[in-house]
């Protein structure tokens, strides 16, 4: 029983480990999501909003200022006139203080805050979608580099296979160089070769590790050589429209100038406030006690800016140009996304017949190479026209790998193009 726990315990830690190391080029665009350091930019652009809106709401609550003065006037009010009995009038003193408590409230702005606090949301979303369509480029990076390490790595397969060949002549041909019926040279000229692929094999190698580790940076993952990269199933639609990343950044621009209009609109409505004073001083309100005396007042107020010279229009006519703006580089971003997929759709159709003859050549090739070997065995061609052959097969069917991981990228590329990752 314990034995059977051991098994079963191996057997789980075999299975995760292969859940482990196996990825797919749509987990890895996820983690560029959640870990490229553009994406730290999203809890900043968060708080950042939160603080100017509550600067603004703000706004809303009383203002409280204290202020103190003194002073001295190098003249005073006095009263002299003539009256027919006695009369004494008194006057302030020179040195004058005072300190106030001042509160003013606001009552109505015109919409100013609100449209304010609009302003701020549409900001963070304007700055959180150009976010994201900067981490939508990175993701088209390591669509490059995922891809690279696919083909990386079928190339070394390619290898290997023909490396595996190659040991196997040269055993072959040793016994016949031993029994002296083929020449030592041709057994010489496959050990040469084994040697260069091995050269190859070192290359690929070293790409495919400093890939992984482009890989890691890119997505803040860890993988490396071990990791087992999948080939992504890909269906393509016919899609009537796409919608990037982009375009939603444009939209977004456009509705924040459209806020930005009536804010502008607001500015120029009138605003009433409501305020109140608390003092104490020498004098209080009373000019003629030159005493100190507490004093308050109480009030509102209207403020309205009925004429501007036209700044507002010609605010709201530079908000209406800005739009315009945007819509020409939408227009030229939407031309440039329509040439492209118009290439990737070529690329991939031209692919899908290159597939096709790339089966048939390799076909032809192993036919060659199976009478090749035979050859060679029967001293009929030497080992360096074996090497010939067994280069066009291999050849051929690394050009078919190629090919293969090139239609899946395009395909990818097209579903990246139109949004839809």
């Amino acid at each position: 029983m314990k034995q059977l726990i051991i098994v079963f315990l191996l057997v789980a830690q075999v299975s995760i480990a292969q859940q482990k190391d196996s990825l797919d080029i749509f987990k890895c665009f996820e983690a560029v999501e959640a870990n490229h350091p553009l994406a730290g930019e999203k809890p900043i652009i968060d708080e950042q909003t939160r603080l100017k809106i509550n600067n603004l709401r703000s706004q809303w609550y009383p203002s409280l200022e204290m202020n103190a003065q003194a002073s001295y006037q190098s003249e005073v009010v006095e009263i002299d006139v003539n009256l027919p009995f006695d009369a004494d009038f008194p006057s302030p003193s020179n040195d004058q203080y005072r300190v106030t408590m001042d509160v003013n409230q606001r009552i109505y702005d015109g919409g100013v805050v609100k449209y304010s606090e609009n302003m701020e949301r549409m900001g963070k979303k304007v700055e959180k979608q150009s976010v994201k369509a900067d981490l939508y480029q990175i993701k088209n990076q390591v669509m490059d580099v995922y891809f690279g390490i696919m083909l990386f790595q079928k190339q070394k397969e390619v290898l290997q296979a023909t490396m595996k060949e190659l040991k196997t002549k040269i055993r072959s041909v040793k016994s016949a160089v031993d029994n002296g019926t083929l020449l030592p040279s041709d057994l010489k000229n496959l050990q040469a070769e084994r040697l260069n692929m091995e050269q190859k094999l070192d290359d690929l190698n070293s790409r495919i590790q400093t890939s992984y580790g482009v890989l890691n940076t890119l997505t803040g993952m860890e993988t490396d050589t071990s990791t087992e990269l999948v080939l992504p199933e890909i269906t393509l639609k016919k899609e009537g429209s796409y919608h990037r990343p982009e375009n939603e950044l444009f939209k977004m621009q456009k509705n924040q100038l459209d806020t930005q209009e009536k804010l502008i609109q607001a500015r120029k409505m009138p605003k009433v406030f409501a305020f109140g004073q608390l003092g104490y001083g020498k004098p209080g309100l009373n000019m003629l006690n030159d005493e100190f005396d507490p004093f308050y007042i109480v009030g509102a107020k209207l403020s309205w800016n009925i004429w501007d010279w036209n700044q507002t229009k010609r605010k709201r006519q530079l908000a209406r140009l800005q739009k315009d703006k945007i819509d020409v580089k939408e227009n030229a971003f939407n031309q440039k996304v329509d040439i492209q997929l118009e290439k990737i759709e070529a690329d991939i159709s031209k692919l899908e017949k290159t597939l096709q003859r790339d089966k048939e050549i390799i076909g032809l090739r192993q036919e060659v190479i199976r009478s090749s070997r035979s050859k060679l065995e029967n001293g009929v061609i030497t080992s360096a026209d074996y090497i010939t052959d067994l280069n066009r097969l291999t050849k051929a069917k690394i050009t078919h790998e190629r090919h293969n991981i090139e239609l899946l990228k395009a395909k990818l590329n097209h579903l990246f193009t139109i949004g839809k990752i």
